[in-house]
C-alpha cells in the first residue's frame, strides 16, 4: 500500500485513488457478480469517459481519493487529493515499562533513550497475525467482522507491547504510519513485524489496525541498526476508553511460511540517545 501511493502521488494525469481494508479481491467480488462495487463502478466509469467518450450518464469519472472507514463498507468519503485525505502525524515515544508493568508505553511527552526490550525469535511467532485465514478474514473484515485477540495471552517473551493510555476522546487514525526503532540480532536474515492494535480494556481483546514487517539483509548479526519504515495506511476509528497497542513480533505467516527447524535467537529492541524509537500515527480525537 505505501507504494501504491507513492506511485499514485507520482502520476501526473487524471488519477484516482479508492482505499477500502480487506484483500485483494474482495471489494470487486460483487462487481465480478453484477452487483453495485466501487472498484468495478469506478473502473468502467473511466474506460467508459477515456476509451468510449462518454461516462455512461455523460458526467466525468471524479479524480481524487475515495476512501471507507475500515469494517464500515457503507461509509464513501471522497478527498480532492491525498494530502487532503490524510491527517497530520503526530509522533508517539516508544519508552520502557513502568515500575510493576510489563508492558512498555505509548506517550507524546518526548523521547526515551536507554531501554532494551528482548524477545526471542523461533521461526513461529505468537499468534498475532494479519490474515489468519486469507479470504475469509478480509470478507469478515469488510462486514465489520474483524479478527479478535487477546493481547494479555501472548508470551511477552516472544513479543514487545507498548501501549497508550486509554483514549479520553474516539480518535480518528487516517494516512501515513510510521516506525522508528533499534534492533540487535542474533541472526543473519532477522525479521520483525510490528503491529498496531485497537485494545478494549474493558474486554481484554484486540483488533488489528495495521501492519508491517522489516527484514534485516546483509550480515548485521549483533550490530544495533536503526531502521525507519511505514506501515501500512489506516483510516480507522477508535473507540473513547480504548488503547492503541504497538507489538513487535518477530514473524507471521502471512508474509513467510513458518520454520520451525530455525533454533531461537534473541532480537534486542533498543533507542538510543539521538536515535529514539517513535511511532509517527495521524491521530485526531473526533469533535
Amino acid at each position: 500500500m505505501p507504494a501504491v501511493i507513492d506511485f499514485h502521488q507520482h502520476l501526473t494525469g487524471p488519477k484516482g485513488l479508492l482505499i477500502q481494508v480487506g484483500d485483494h479481491g474482495n471489494a470487486e467480488l460483487p462487481g465480478l457478480l453484477g452487483l453495485p462495487a466501487k472498484p468495478t463502478d469506478m473502473t468502467y466509469r473511466w474506460m467508459d469517459h477515456h476509451l468510449g467518450g462518454s461516462a455512461g450518464d455523460g458526467r466525468p469519472p471524479k479524480f481524487d481519493v475515495r476512501s471507507e472507514h475500515m469494517h464500515d463498507l457503507f461509509s464513501d468519503l471522497r478527498h480532492p487529493t491525498w494530502a487532503d485525505y490524510a491527517l497530520p502525524t503526530k509522533r508517539l515515544h516508544l519508552t520502557d515499562a513502568p515500575t510493576g508493568q510489563n508492558d512498555g508505553q505509548l506517550v507524546p511527552d518526548g523521547p526515551q533513550a536507554g531501554w532494551t526490550r528482548s524477545v526471542k525469535a523461533t521461526g513461529t511467532g505468537t499468534g498475532i497475525v494479519v490474515a489468519p485465514q486469507l479470504i475469509q478474514t478480509g470478507l469478515a473484515e469488510r462486514l465489520g467482522r474483524p479478527h479478535t485477540y487477546t493481547p494479555a495471552d501472548i508470551d511477552r517473551g516472544l513479543a514487545a507491547f507498548f501501549a497508550t493510555a486509554p483514549l479520553e476522546k474516539a480518535s480518528r487514525v487516517r494516512g501515513d504510519l510510521e516506525l522508528r526503532v533499534t534492533v540487535s540480532a542474533q541472526q543473519v536474515g532477522a525479521t520483525i513485524v510490528a503491529y498496531l492494535l485497537d485494545a478494549d480494556p474493558a474486554t481484554g481483546r484486540a483488533q488489528i489496525i495495521t501492519n508491517a514487517p522489516y527484514t534485516f539483509t546483509g550480515d548485521r548479526t549483533g550490530k544495533a541498526t536503526t531502521v525507519t519504515f511505514p506501515l501500512q495506511p489506516a483510516d480507522y476509528i477508535v473507540a473513547r476508553g480504548h488503547q492503541l497497542q504497538l507489538v513487535i513480533d518477530t514473524h507471521d505467516p502471512f508474509f513467510a511460511p513458518d520454520i520451525t527447524t530455525t533454533p531461537a535467537f534473541t532480537i534486542d529492541l533498543t533507542s538510543p540517545a539521538g536515535t529514539e524509537s517513535y511511532l509517527d500515527i495521524p491521530l485526531h480525537p473526533i469533535d
